[in-house]
């Protein structure tokens, strides 16, 4: 039976071991380890540094006590520390020197983007902007909440399909920062009322994971439509977080191993008017 630690962050979660180095919030620093197995899918791991000790004396066994200690993590922290720590062919200090134009603003900017998204749910069209469009010139005073609207982090369509704006956050191998990817999910109706009376609420972080399905098409990714997730709700001002289902999609497979650096700079090159090196 596997044992498991109580995790602040994830909750129950199966133990695992790291070298000391790997626990905090560095980065870059290597992530060694034996094969992981169906009977050992966590083996225990340690940064260069530890390796080169281990080397020298020929393997762990010979290691005097003290000189390579062990930190207790859960599972998920343990695949957030690999994909800090493991070393790409292509590091993330390797896009400090790109320069590129923003789309929105027309300007130039220095170092890795590491934001891109999206302005309307893939369901919304044209017909459904000049319907929110006629409401808006309704005057205040009389008019009924419109069925179909779209601002900057809700979404509703004819009352019937609901929307919510939020952030799907890929941790970049070999780095502490994440690249995240703007997208809007859907909401039954009872979670877009509640989450819309919260809005300003500070008690909305107690709100339980909300179920969604993707509903933003990225283009540098397989089909991605209704690809399974949840919103994990932030403090007012701070758009949700999704958590993705795990399965072999690419995009899933990003979020829960890392997106690497290079990929970023590919995204990069597609998604933006012009990148120069």
């Amino acid at each position: 039976m596997t044992e498991t630690v109580q995790c602040e962050v994830h909750g129950e979660s199966p133990k695992t071991y790291v070298c000391i180095h790997l626990k905090d919030e560095s980065s870059g620093l290597g992530f060694n380890r034996e094969d992981p197995s169906e009977e050992n899918p966590f083996p225990d791991a340690w940064c260069d540094t530890c390796e080169t000790v281990r080397a020298e004396y020929y393997g762990w066994d010979k290691v005097p006590d003290g000189l390579c200690n062990l930190a207790l993590l859960c599972s998920e922290c343990y695949e957030r520390a690999r994909t800090r720590h493991t070393r790409p062919s292509v590091t993330f200090d390797d896009l400090a020197g790109l320069r590129w134009k923003c789309s929105s603003c027309d300007e130039w900017h220095s170092g890795p983007c590491l934001d891109f998204g999206f302005s309307e749910p893939y369901y919304w069209t044209k017909d459904c902007d000049k319907a929110s469009r006629l409401s808006n010139l309704v005057p205040r005073a009389v008019k009924k909440p419109s069925p179909t609207f779209l601002d900057l982090d809700y979404c509703s369509i004819k009352g019937e399909s609901f929307f919510v704006r939020g952030l799907i956050r890929l941790p970049i191998i070999g780095a502490a920062e994440f690249f995240e990817w703007g997208v809007w999910g859907s909401l039954s109706q009872d979670n877009f009322e509640t989450l819309l009376r919260m809005d300003k609420d500070p008690k909305r972080v107690e709100l339980p994971p909300l179920f969604s399905w993707l509903s933003s098409q990225i283009s540098d990714y397989p089909d991605t439509l209704s690809l399974k997730m949840y919103a994990h709700i932030q403090e007012p001002g701070i758009r949700p977080y999704f958590r993705l289902e795990s399965t072999d999609h690419p995009l899933a497979q990003e979020y829960f191993h890392g997106i690497a650096p290079e990929r970023v700079k590919e995204i990069m090159l597609r998604g933006l008017p012009a990148v120069e090196a």
